[in-house]
């Protein structure tokens, strides 16, 4: 029974006792009194089932942007999200082997997340750009009560500030060539991690990803640490991380790398395919000022080749990298996660302000050069902007110039193995 109807029914009874005949019997007034009392304790009863409704059957449904649905004891949880990323690019390179002017849908996904009984977090979500179906993270993560995680299923291999935060976050188009050329990237497997209010600790072993095949898929182990101190009002980030694995029955691993620009036709630094072997470790520093930050990584990868005759090689990447809010914004950042986050808008567009505007500048470098093996060195010089008209949707504008030495593998570099490549690219992005 509602509210409403309760209601009128007091006001039944109140009508009741004011018609009830002044001279009345003193029997029919107590037969009255018998009724009000057995009509008192009803009404009691429904009122306690309708709070009792009230506070346990309604499920909670909340915007952050897209829905989010819980249950009103807070054990179960489901969200619904996605991403659009558009990109355009105009490149173009001294020996004039490509010049491209395309678009594209960088990522196009869309998936659910969510938890089951407060401790079980879920995540599924594919990518269907290019016309492809591509299943992204697919995992499920269980918190125990010492707070550790137990992750189980296809997620990002523990390796990179750069790798680890999301594409929603990072400051420019790609990430850094290192991160590709290294094969950084999601694989199935179990992982464990803990950590606290600024510190993160987590390891995992893998088996090949949802798009490997083979009978034996070979191995991957990985581990990353971050300490996230904060001084004053400088929030800083120290990390390191490792990764050895073998190809398996896989083709032997080759280390290759575009330009700046994902919509390159052409990888200008190369090695062709080496190693059934490697082992990468990679170092990690950043710094948030108010609406400065900076960071830089540093990588390096031993590769095995099993050749009689030549040393194994060594290649190294990384990048350096600054930026300003020109809106005095701050760079968004999780401590307990040890990656990147999405800044908080002071004015965006939609409620009448210019949104928030950033600047950044960034040298990137990869040397896949060594004593007989000559993939080419990379230097990379990026500079962009980023609007951001709210906490979720963004434009980005970039220039790149990448000047390649010493790849003599990549024909389009010409018989010095040299070239130099110039790209401008814009992406509107929006996430939920």
């Amino acid at each position: 029974m509602t509210k409403r109807k309760i209601g009128l029914l007091l006001s039944a009874t109140a009508m009741s006792l004011v018609l009830t005949p002044m001279g009345a019997s003193a029997q029919s007034q107590q037969d009255l009194q018998i009724q009000i009392n057995a009509m008192q304790l009803q009404l009691e009863a429904m009122q306690k089932q309708l709070e009792s409704k009230g506070s346990g059957d309604d499920v909670k449904v909340k915007w952050e942007p897209a829905p989010s649905i819980s249950s009103p004891d807070g054990k179960f949880e489901m969200n619904l999200r996605g991403r659009i990323l558009v990109d355009s690019s105009w490149i173009s390179d001294d020996n004039n082997t490509i010049d491209t002017k395309a678009t594209e849908f960088r990522a196009a996904r869309l998936g659910i997340e969510g938890k089951a009984w407060k401790v079980v977090k879920y995540k599924f979500e594919s990518d269907f750009a290019g016309n492809e179906v591509d299943v992204k993270d697919a995992y499920l993560e269980w918190k125990t009560n010492p707070g550790i995680k137990l992750t189980a299923g296809q997620f990002k291999t523990p390796n990179s500030l750069d790798e680890q935060t999301s594409s929603r976050h990072i400051s420019v188009m790609e990430r850094a060539s290192f991160t590709d050329a290294f094969e950084l990237a999601r694989r199935i497997g179990v992982g464990v991690g803990m950590g606290g209010d600024d510190w993160t600790a987590k390891i995992g072993a893998f088996r090949g990803s949802n798009g490997i095949d083979e009978e034996n898929e070979g191995s991957e182990y990985a581990g990353r640490f971050t300490y996230s101190p904060k001084f004053n009002d400088v929030q800083t980030h120290i990390g390191g991380s490792f990764r050895a694995r073998n190809a398996g029955d896989q083709s032997d691993f080759r280390y290759r790398q575009r330009p700046h620009q994902h919509l390159s036709p052409t990888r200008f630094v190369n090695t062709d395919r080496i190693a059934d072997k490697d082992f990468f470790y990679g170092a990690e520093l950043g710094a948030i000022a108010g609406p400065f930050w900076a960071v830089a990584e540093y990588s390096a990868l031993k590769a095995d080749t099993d050749d009689a005759v030549l040393d194994d090689p060594t290649f190294t990447g990384g990048y350096a990298e600054v930026g300003y809010f020109l809106t005095g914004e701050t760079r968004g950042y999780k401590a307990d996660k040890g990656a990147w986050d999405r800044p908080k808008v002071n004015n965006p567009v939609n409620e009448g302000g210019m949104g928030a505007w950033a600047v950044t500048a960034r040298y990137d470098t990869i040397d896949l050069t060594e004593p007989g093996y000559q993939g080419g060195d990379q230097d990379s010089i990026i500079v962009g902007v980023n609007w951001y008209l709210n906490r979720h949707t963004r434009l980005m504008f970039n220039y790149n110039h990448s000047s390649v030495k010493n790849a003599f593998n990549v024909a389009a570099n010409g018989i010095d193995g040299k070239n130099k490549i110039d790209g401008f690219g814009l992406r509107a992005q929006v996430d939920w």
